[in-house]
């Protein structure tokens, strides 16, 4: 199995097997009879098979078989050589097994090395100083593509914050000299001398109240010099009409507590 899992032979390294598929072409007569077994020796049990599948072609034309297991991890130094062998008459061809592992690293030794996990102590600096020592970007296949490109991003992100408040500070910079000068208008008058001196002119002059308050109003009698002329009006017949109507009204209503 040593040319098949990868090298466990570092103390810190464990290769455990969870799962083993196979496929294989049976050649052969349709009425002879024959067995094909894949098996794997168990290391820690010499005379065992630590897994064994047989499958049954007797009675049958052949054919290409393709079959897959799954069972719990088993540490790899278990799984000794393997082999397919036929009883019968019949040829296996274009035969492969296929095995699921996985690597698993003890804790004691995840961070040998700064970068070998994000939890290792000094990860980011070591990361920090890797990208940075990059003459070119990563390709996709590096490990720390993806750091690379979050860190590109974050360079961006922090690029635009800082032009975003230096302009921010640069129309602070302009609304406060505007309002220090006072508006547009009054920069244009600033200017030109002849406006200057106007300016200067109106701001030495003393107020003058006196005229808002010192006002004369003559007395005397003012007649009316609206006349109405004398005549007589007629009375509105119509209205009173309405109101011996209401009149009338009234007094059947009253009339009906009466009686």
């Amino acid at each position: 199995m040593k040319n098949v899992l990868p090298d466990s032979t570092a103390p810190y390294i464990t290769v455990e097997i969870n799962g083993l598929a196979y496929q294989y072409t049976m050649v052969k007569d349709p009425e002879a009879d024959a067995t094909v077994t894949i098996s794997n020796e168990d290391a820690a049990n010499p005379g065992t098979n630590i897994f064994e599948e047989t499958d049954d072609w007797s009675g049958n034309p052949g054919g290409t078989v393709r079959k897959y297991f799954r069972f719990d991890y088993t540490d790899s130094s278990r799984w000794g050589d393997g082999k397919i062998s036929v009883e019968g008459e019949g040829t296996v061809t274009d035969p492969f097994v296929v095995y699921n592992y996985k690597m698993v690293v003890d804790e004691s030794f995840q961070c040998f090395s700064p970068l070998s996990n994000p939890s290792c102590p000094g990860y980011s600096t070591a990361l920090a100083e890797y990208l940075a020592s990059l003459a070119q970007p990563p390709s996709i296949g590096d490990p720390y593509y993806d750091e690379w490109v979050q860190a590109e991003l974050n360079r961006e992100a922090n690029r635009d914050e800082e032009e975003l408040e230096q302009a921010d500070n640069s129309n602070e910079v302009e609304d406060d000299l505007e309002e220090q000068l006072g508006g547009n208008n009054n920069i244009d008058k600033l200017v030109d001398g002849a406006a200057q001196q106007s300016i200067l002119a109106n701001l030495s002059l003393n107020p003058k109240i006196v005229p808002y308050y010192e006002v004369t109003i003559p007395g005397g009698i003012y007649e009316d010099t609206l006349v109405l002329p004398s005549t007589s009006y007629p009375d509105n017949r119509r209205a009173m009409r309405n109101l011996a109507s209401d009149a009338n009204h009234r007094s059947m209503v009253r009339s009906q507590y009466e009686r």
